[in-house]
């Protein structure tokens, strides 16, 4: 006699499983919000991915999806340029997803749709999360406590070289109208997609090991999905930790980066780094010559009252020596030649003192008009950063209330594939009700007219 115990096949459990998912869950279709763990576009069209729920660190729930090749085209027009920056690996996303269930590749959600302003609500919330957690650090700051110099010589460029914003920027900085020559060195990086993270925190690291009067990122501008990869924690945070002035120069009009945050200085375009740079070159050369200008006239006035006084001098001595000559000819003469001396003697020390009266008045100008932009430069960048915050924190209060008035609408509900139950023109709150009451079923694109029967519990 056997002693085996009763047992089962795996088919037949999981024809089981699948019958009670199918009767119960199987083609109902519902809105997801998930993390891509992983993703892999399949040469036959299909998209396979591998989706997690992720708290506090910890992975809690993990399943397999597939977006099918004829859903493709869908979700690619529906997403536009912003396509292959929201599919990819690491992104939260929220998708239009059903269950199936196979007996032999197991439990699969399939995604028929991708939301678009989900992914863009979610930029926004990564990007002031990472701006909390910087200035939490206290490296918000850093690379703005660095002093630009004066004149800026040596110039590290991290861009990708295929690009107008890169193309721009070395025109303007090589063809410039003073002549100005600059020692620019370029580290080229892709500043979108997969591998652009890493190739900029590469050429940060690298230029990190010389000394640069400043370095320059800039990009030809982009939607908000591009411009992604200049809100990286990493990136900012080996910004303002580099011993180089960082520039930013994104080419965005509306849209501030952590980046521009991070940076030393952040500008608009790629052409207005240039600019900045050019001008910083002319205004120094400016001052220069106004200074020169300056002290050669105050010498000249000095040597000028100095001639006069000789002259004066010398005029006196002379009719002294007309009325004196005939008694002391050789003491006068042994006078006139002390006189002369010391009259030279004297010329050098005033000129001595006037060179460095000079010299100190130009040292304590430059000083003073480097503490006054100093501290012009400090408040202009505060006052912007706190317009700027103000403004980015309104901008996400209205967002987030236009999504929520939006996924609430009547117009939502039915296009969620929904229906609205109404009882002679008034809403049914599912309320006991005669038999063959009439209701009309409201969907997208059509109405419905049944009669009601009985009501039915939900579970029983």
């Amino acid at each position: 006699m056997s002693t085996l115990p009763t047992y089962y096949s795996l088919s037949k459990i999981l024809n089981r499983v699948k019958t009670i998912i199918d009767d119960n869950i199987a083609g109902k279709d519902f809105w997801l919000k998930v993390e891509i763990a992983n993703i892999n576009f399949h040469r036959s069209g299909h998209i396979y991915l591998e989706l997690a729920e992720n708290q506090n660190g910890n992975t809690i729930a993990k399943c397999k999806a597939i977006i099918w090749s004829y859903n493709v085209p869908n979700i690619r027009q529906s997403l536009g340029e912003n396509y292959s920056n929201i599919l990819k690996k690491g992104n939260e996303i929220l998708c239009y997803t059903n269950i199936q269930f196979d007996t032999a590749y197991g439990l699969s959600l399939i995604i028929t749709s991708v939301n678009l302003e989900f992914a863009v609500g979610q930029i926004e919330k990564k990007r002031q999360e990472t701006i909390d957690r910087l200035k939490k650090e206290e490296l918000i700051d850093l690379n703005k406590q660095l002093q630009v110099p004066l004149v800026i010589t040596s110039i590290a460029v991290i861009a990708s070289k295929n690009t107008s914003g890169y193309q721009d920027f070395i025109k303007n900085i090589e063809d410039n109208q003073y002549g100005y020559r600059y020692n620019v060195e370029i580290f080229s990086s892709a500043v979108q997609g997969n591998a652009a993270e890493n190739e900029i925190l590469n050429s940060l690291k690298i230029i990190n090991q010389k000394k640069y009067d400043c370095v320059v990122i800039i990009r030809g501008g982009g939607s908000k999905m591009d411009l992604d990869i200049f809100n990286s924690y990493e990136i900012s945070k080996q910004v303002s930790q580099m011993q180089s002035p960082v520039f930013s120069g994104i080419g965005h009009e509306t849209d501030i980066t952590v980046l521009d945050f991070t940076a030393n200085k952040a500008f608009k375009t790629p052409t207005e780094v240039s600019n900045f740079i050019v001008n910083k070159s002319y205004d120094f050369e400016k001052r220069i010559i106004n200074n020169y200008e300056l002290i050669f006239e105050r010498y000249k006035k000095l040597i000028d009252t100095k001639f006069s006084d000789l002259k004066l001098f010398t005029e006196g001595i002379a009719n002294a020596s007309n009325s004196f000559t005939r008694l002391r000819r050789g003491a006068l003469h042994t006078l006139m030649n002390r006189i002369v001396s010391n009259t030279n003697l004297l010329i050098n020390k005033e000129n001595n003192k006037l060179s460095l009266i000079n010299q100190d008045n130009l040292q304590q100008s430059k000083r003073l008009v480097n503490n006054q932009r100093e501290l012009l430069n400090k408040h202009t960048e505060v006052l912007g950063y706190l317009v700027d915050n103000v403004i980015n924190n309104k901008r996400a209060y209205l967002s987030n209330a236009l999504v929520l008035i939006a996924s609430s609408s009547p117009k939502t509900i039915l296009n969620k594939g929904f229906s609205i139950p109404r009882v002679n023109g008034n809403l049914y709150t599912g309320q006991e009700l005669p038999k063959d009451t009439i209701i009309k079923l409201e969907f997208k694109d059509s109405v419905i007219v049944t009669k009601y029967v009985k009501k039915e519990n939900n579970g029983k």
